[in-house]
């Protein structure tokens, strides 16, 4: 990040496009209440150059609040107050890639039911809303590459409901045995259109999907084979695998950018599937890497109580963060080795510059996205917000 000298003509329509459209006003859901915040419109105060213009990441948190950072320059652009999001239960946004018009969608689970999402994120409208089938424990959303696709796993239980594993508010709560359970399913929804063009029955406990590179969906299951890849062409089942650690808990997994690795969240302790936790092999939690190629477990990460949730790669496929309760691990994809821990408790999903250089990470008690230079990973700054900060989802406008 370096001062330099920015022509005012080209700042302010970088940033009046910026504080327009990115995430103020919301179709009248702001509160009375709300904070609203945007990035200051003197020049005098810009000191970055403004390279990389157009890589934003959308900031999701509480109250259904949507804020817009520039990943380049490591600045808040705007923030929104409370949207119709926060009505919407919990939603999973997908983290990889808008649909072809840069808007992003999500799964929603609210009193065990299940509902897609697509929101305009520069002007936090809703445009698609699309009820699902069953009775759903949580929700997870993949989109494709080219924004065509979005892939919606319906993470257990059943089609039709047995009202004896319900509980008070409509959700599961105690599950005696696998042979309750129908397969999870993964819906798969046409972008443009908002409809539904196929629908796929994968193991039962699937906990996660994530969409690779070339375009195969990987999924992490709980009971049957720990990683399961769906060819989203045919729209099947490609094949199952690693399943040696069918009864290991994978929770969540993710795919580097070279298409080369899984890291997968191993985290049975604390299951997502509500089964009683002796009948895994391994209680603890554990970060387990996946060679593609090899097709073979080639490291395994002990994590006892340390919970790990979700991980994220740089772009440049360097390094992957991992979230934990406690803290974010930095592994390196070379040496395959723990670098440092990153003490944040509790800590959103990440997001990167585009040139790999800074870490983006939501700290939810700080009301803030602490920025890490990537290499050291010393904070080098804190970008404070009005609400407290889940997740980014990384957006590159130069494509829209």
């Amino acid at each position: 990040m370096s001062n330099i000298n920015v022509n005012r003509r080209d700042f302010i329509k970088y940033i009046g496009g910026a504080a327009v459209g990115l995430g103020i006003g919301g179709a009248g859901y702001l509160s009375a209440n709300s904070q609203v915040g945007t990035v200051t419109s003197e020049l005098e105060q810009v000191k970055e150059e403004l390279k990389g213009r157009g890589h934003l990441g959308y900031v999701f948190g509480a109250e259904g609040s949507i804020a817009t950072i520039d990943l380049a320059r490591g600045k808040v652009l705007a923030s929104s107050g409370t949207t119709w999001i926060a009505d919407a239960g919990r939603v999973d946004w997908a983290n990889h890639y808008p649909d072809k018009n840069g808007n992003v969608w999500g799964l929603g689970r609210s009193g065990g039911k299940a509902t897609v999402y697509q929101v305009n994120p520069s002007t936090n409208e809703k445009l698609t809303e699309i009820p699902l089938e069953g009775a759903w424990r949580s929700a997870l959303a993949e989109t494709d590459v080219d924004g065509k696709y979005g892939y919606f796993l319906n993470l257990l239980i059943a089609k039709i409901p047995d009202e004896q594993l319900l509980g008070a508010r409509g959700e599961v709560e105690n599950i005696a045995s696998s042979d309750t359970i129908s397969p999870s399913i993964i819906y798969k929804v046409d972008l443009q259109s908002g409809k539904i063009v196929g629908e796929l029955e994968v193991p039962k406990f699937c906990c996660d999907v994530a969409i690779a590179p070339d375009g195969r969906l990987w999924l992490t299951n709980q009971l049957e084979s720990l990683l399961t890849v769906v060819d989203t062409n045919s729209f099947t089942v490609e094949e199952h695998l690693a399943e040696e650690y069918s009864d290991w808990g994978g929770s969540m997994v993710t795919i580097s950018p070279n298409n080369d690795l899984a890291f997968i969240e191993v985290n049975s302790g604390a299951n997502w599937s509500i089964i009683d936790p002796d009948i895994f092999a391994n209680a603890d939690g554990e970060e387990m890497v996946w060679d593609i190629k090899a097709k073979e477990i080639i490291k395994r990460f002990p994590l006892k109580d340390a919970s790990p949730r979700t991980s994220e790669f740089t772009p440049d496929g360097r390094y992957v963060l991992v979230r934990t309760r406690p803290a974010t691990i930095v592994y390196d994809t070379e040496s395959i080795e723990e670098v440092t821990k990153i003490e944040i408790e509790n800590s959103g999903h990440p997001a990167f510059s585009p040139d790999s250089s800074f870490a983006y990470i939501p700290n939810p008690g700080d009301s803030s996205v602490d920025v890490f230079e990537v290499g050291s990973f010393k904070k080098v700054d804190s970008l404070k917000l009005p609400y407290s900060p889940s997740k980014i989802v990384p957006i590159n406008t130069n494509n829209y």
